[in-house]
């Protein structure tokens, strides 16, 4: 339609001004008069014409306004690029498009591969290119992807805790009255999302998910496999033209799921170049059974893993390598600043790789799950990938707030790799324990006990799991626990606790030992804040005496400790 539009505003003032031309030499004009008459017939109706052309069909109206980027911040997070042979769905891409007009939230609901995330990407970087701004977020790792987010817009205050850094973005959002988007990619908990969604405001809210229970949140769209026109014409493009039954019966092979399709592509088109009977050739040839496990509940979709295994043969040991060190990190994306200069070119020619927009690697989570599960032991892997995390031990307690968006990094990575680890002993699980006993330390420098609070319990766990409940790094861990619960407002929990690691340290290390003492002073100050003058008091004075007799009078804990006597007597 607009290809006409604009051959007839082109033609319609030429057609007009021959005819004005033979109009005025048959009249006898002569030839400046009939220039000038030429020239108006010509003009005049040109420009009406030519916006008439431009005005092209009524756009949609999603966010698609051309709309000044606020804050100076176009997109937060990593949006993934647009992948090869890109297939729109206009179906889906419409309905998805009419809730978000309306100003409901939309949820893309679908299985592991089907494209979910590919068709919300291809939403919001239409809306970046049309000047609107984009929040992407790593739903299943939320409170993370919210820090990063309240980080970037400034709304982030030393202190702040998980709760808190809820409510700042939701309130920002919902006193945006300009577009913006938010995409919760790969969100697992509805309540967390609920809790998140404004009610008020220009925000369009989008969610992937895997499961039905968002539908109470946000208006759904079900996201299934490719239509075989679809996956055909996805081969076509991606591969080139062949045996027309070969593909279809390609297309069955893969039960038409995209991301099987697109690691089937990226193996054809080599090299060396598969034909298509070929490649289904070596696709039945490879003993899935044999080399995967059969985990319980949803079995892998048909074709699927043998795809995955084809295309991991077709690259070489080193890459072979990393691929299973990314596929045991956060399926989120893995920055450049964990990467050690390796190229993913032959990962990402395979499509076993793709890149968000930042330059992060983005392993997608069915091609981590086959490539974890044809490796047998993971626990090289896993103590070569948290050895990429080791780089939290040199940032420096006065760099915590500058280097935030790493330490949030690593968190999410550690995260990733305890759950791999965890249950094993050995080099791999000390590594994650101290890196996220790191990262802990790094949150209670900020005051962010609630998000410090878990990792330490799990960090304590692992450790008495490891070396038993008397480790001096299970009791360093406790006591960091204790604080954790102090900082978030969990007073009496904070207190119960400390009690619980001084009897601990009493028994292990003796009750003059420095490291008992210290943590009686926390016990102490812990009363204090509950608001138990008479206990912390007690304590106060008890520690007060037994520092200056075992550490000295000059020793500042020990000062420390009179002026925390003091205060609660004046109290």
């Amino acid at each position: 339609m607009r290809r006409s539009r604009v051959l007839i505003a082109t033609l319609a003032p030429l057609a007009t001004g021959g005819l004005a031309w033979w109009a005025c030499v048959a009249g006898g004009m002569d030839l400046d008069t009939t220039g000038i008459v030429v020239g108006l017939v010509v003009l005049l109706p040109a420009t009406p014409l030519a916006i008439w052309a431009g005005a092209g069909e009524p756009r949609r109206a999603a966010a698609r306004e051309t709309v000044k980027p606020a804050d100076g911040i176009a997109a937060i997070g990593e949006v993934p690029c647009r992948p090869r042979a890109f297939q729109p769905r206009p179906d889906l891409r419409d309905r998805m498009e009419d809730i978000l007009a309306s100003g409901r939230p939309c949820c893309l609901i679908g299985g592991e591969g089907v494209g979910k995330t590919q068709l919300a990407a291809a939403y919001a970087r239409a809306c970046l290119d049309d000047g609107v701004p984009v929040a992407w977020l790593a739903a299943e790792s939320l409170t993370v992807a919210l820090a990063q987010m309240a980080g970037e817009l400034g709304l982030l205050r030393e202190g702040d805790g998980p709760e808190e850094v809820r409510r700042k973005v939701r309130s920002w959002l919902a006193g945006r009255r300009e577009p913006y988007v938010l995409v919760m990619d790969s969100a697992a908990d509805p309540d967390e999302v609920a809790a998140l969604l404004p009610a008020t405001g220009g925000t369009r809210v989008l969610i992937t998910t895997n499961t039905h229970a968002f539908e109470r949140v946000a208006e759904p769209v079900v996201v299934d496999r490719f239509t075989a026109g679809e996956a055909l014409a996805y081969l076509r493009e991606r591969v080139g033209p062949g045996d027309v039954a070969a593909a279809r019966a390609l297309v069955r092979e893969l039960d038409r799921l995209p991301l099987a399709l697109a690691v089937a592509a990226a193996c054809m088109v080599g090299p060396p170049r598969l034909p298509y009977a070929a490649y289904i050739a070596r696709l039945r040839a490879v003993p899935v059974d044999r080399l995967l496990e059969r985990p319980s509940g949803e079995p892998y979709p048909r074709g699927v893993a043998q795809a995955i295994l084809l295309s991991l043969r077709a690259v070489g040991r080193d890459s072979r390598e990393l691929l299973a060190q990314l596929s045991v990190m956060a399926p989120a994306g893995v920055g450049t600043e964990f990467l050690r200069g390796e190229r993913l070119t032959e990962l990402a020619g395979q499509s076993l790789v793709s890149f968000s927009r930042d330059g992060s690697a983005v392993v997608h989570r069915l091609v981590q799950r086959v490539v974890r599960e044809s490796e047998g032991s993971l626990a090289a892997t896993v103590e070569r990938a948290a050895r990429r995390l080791l780089g939290i031990r040199g940032v420096a307690d006065e760099d915590t707030w500058r280097r935030l968006p790493y330490i949030n990094a690593v968190d999410g990575h550690a995260a990733a790799l305890w759950q791999h680890a965890g249950g094993d002993g050995g080099t791999a699980a000390e590594l994650v324990l101290e890196v996220r006993q790191a990262v802990a330390q790094h949150l209670l420098y900020l005051n962010d006990g609630l998000r410090a609070a878990p990792i330490l319990r799990e960090v304590a766990e692992g450790w008495a799991r490891l070396h038993g409940q008397d480790d001096p790094r299970v009791l360093e861990a406790r006591d960091r626990l204790a604080t954790a619960h102090e900082f978030a407002g969990r007073f009496d929990e904070a207190v119960e606790r400390f009690g619980q690691v001084v009897a601990d340290r009493e028994r292990v290390l003796g009750p003059d030992d420095p490291a008992t003492l210290i943590t009686r002073l926390r016990l102490a100050a812990a009363h204090e804040a509950a608001g138990d003058w008479d206990e912390a008091r007690r304590e106060y004075g008890r520690v007060a005496e037994r520092m200056e007799a075992v550490l000295g009078a000059q020793q500042p804990m020990t000062a420390a400790a009179w002026e925390g006597l003091a205060r609660v007597s004046a109290g």
